[in-house]
């Protein structure tokens, strides 16, 4: 009798095993559904305002006027580094000006102090840097690696909605 009761004692620890694995389980689809999610969207739209800011066609030359500096912490605690986010002006047709801080910094000037603008006809406030990395290969690199948590979160949960319908345990 005490065989018995040893192993549904096991069988029972079992199950509370595998709820525990089959939450965690969930959990870590979730989050990286959403973190896939969110990334693709985010990288997604800033492609489709580019692509939308460029086939305007309103591209402008523009000059660094200032830089706006910030300090980053380095690996420890002691070290900080002197970063430089170049702010530009650049002006629409009809000669207003408008400013556009970057959305990058790094630890060094910019070399040249000329850059290319494209801006929106009806809202020149609406602007982006040009350049390839900035435009096209940035987004376009982000955008493929949160594919990434997005497809490993899809195939978790497809194979976890696939366990249920075969009326099989997730993991025995």
């Amino acid at each position: 009798m005490k065989r018995n009761d040893a192993a549904n004692q096991y069988r029972i620890e079992k199950k509370e095993d595998n709820r525990l694995i089959v939450i965690l389980a969930a959990i870590f689809a979730i989050l990286f559904l959403a973190m896939g999610a969110g990334g693709v969207y985010y990288n997604g739209s800033k492609l489709y305002r580019h692509i939308n800011l460029v086939s305007d066609r309103v591209k402008t030359e523009a000059r660094i006027t200032g830089y706006k500096e910030s300090w980053s912490k380095d690996g420890d605690e002691i070290n900080y580094t002197k970063m430089y986010s170049p702010v530009i002006t650049y002006y629409d047709s009809s000669n207003h000006s408008y400013i556009l801080h970057a959305d990058y910094s790094s630890n060094s000037k910019e070399w040249s102090n000329d850059v290319t603008v494209y801006f929106d006809k009806k809202d020149p406030s609406k602007a982006i840097l040009g350049g390839f990395w900035n435009l096209w290969f940035g987004p376009f690199i982000f955008l493929c690696l949160y594919m990434i948590p997005l497809i490993i979160g899809l195939l978790v949960l497809i194979y976890y909605i696939g366990t249920l319908k075969k009326k099989k345990p997730f993991i025995t």
